[in-house]
């Protein structure tokens, strides 16, 4: 099935419960953002705003584990046999607690990537993308990763314009956004104004969270893109199994 086919199936048939998964994936940024305060004078309206920023540069993290969340839908759409919606935020659930671990991991070998030089970094960002995607009960946490890099290197361009994408329209939707509010400030201060900067913070992380299913979608749609050809290939490898008893002896 075509990428977009499976993209456009998968949302439009499951657009609430991923949305859900969503949320649950972002609930620790979306708390912090409920949490900024609105800023006590025009001196601290900067700090407000360079925190938005900062949870938006975070939120790349939870939308590598909604990669795990999202993918037993785009599994069952892949299949021909989609799940209930009941059924498909159950399974992503699940899924998408599994995946807080080898995200984890996968998220800390990006950042000993980067430590060096940032080509290291960025490219184990790209290979290790897909793995909240990799899951399965006979893999271990190495098997999960290497998954992830066999699948991103058969897609590489792909999984890369997915990424590149999904920062671009953030820091679009951040700068019209950002846009939006008055600055520079007036004098004298109006407090309404000021409240404006905390409403700053939780739009861009709550259009963040409806829009990350999408990028998701598409990254568990790479990912099981390419598991059939994992299967296949081991099929071909196997030694082959005759069925006549006589021909073992």
């Amino acid at each position: 099935m075509p990428l977009t086919s499976l993209l456009a199936r998968t949302y439009l048939r499951y657009v609430i419960p991923v949305t859900v998964l969503s949320a649950i994936a972002f609930s620790p940024l979306l708390y912090l953002a409920m949490r900024v305060p609105v800023p006590g004078d025009a001196n601290q309206v900067n700090g407000v705003v360079r925190t938005a920023w900062l949870l938006a540069g975070l939120s790349l993290v939870p939308l590598l584990i909604l990669v795990g969340g999202v993918a037993p839908a785009v599994r069952s759409i892949a299949s021909g046999a989609p799940a209930s919606q009941l059924a498909a935020l159950r399974d992503g659930a699940v899924s998408l607690v599994r995946a807080v671990l080898p995200v984890g991991f996968a998220v800390l070998a990006m950042l000993m990537g980067s430590l060096a030089l940032a080509v290291p970094g960025i490219a184990l960002f790209v290979l290790l993308s897909l793995t909240g995607a990799t899951g399965a009960p006979d893999r271990d946490l190495a098997a999960r990763l290497a998954a992830s890099v066999s699948a991103a290197r058969a897609n590489l361009i792909a999984v890369a314009l997915v990424l590149v994408s999904a920062i671009a329209i953030t820091i679009v939707a951040l700068v019209f956004l950002q846009r939006g509010l008055p600055m520079p400030l007036p004098k004298p201060v109006k407090p309404e104004l000021l409240a404006t900067f905390r409403l700053f913070a939780r739009y861009a992380m709550a259009g963040i969270v409806l829009v990350a299913p999408l990028p998701a979608i598409a990254l568990a749609a790479l990912a099981q893109k390419e598991a059939p050809q994992r299967l296949l290939l081991i099929a071909r490898r196997a030694p082959a199994v005759t069925a006549d008893p006589s021909a073992r002896t």
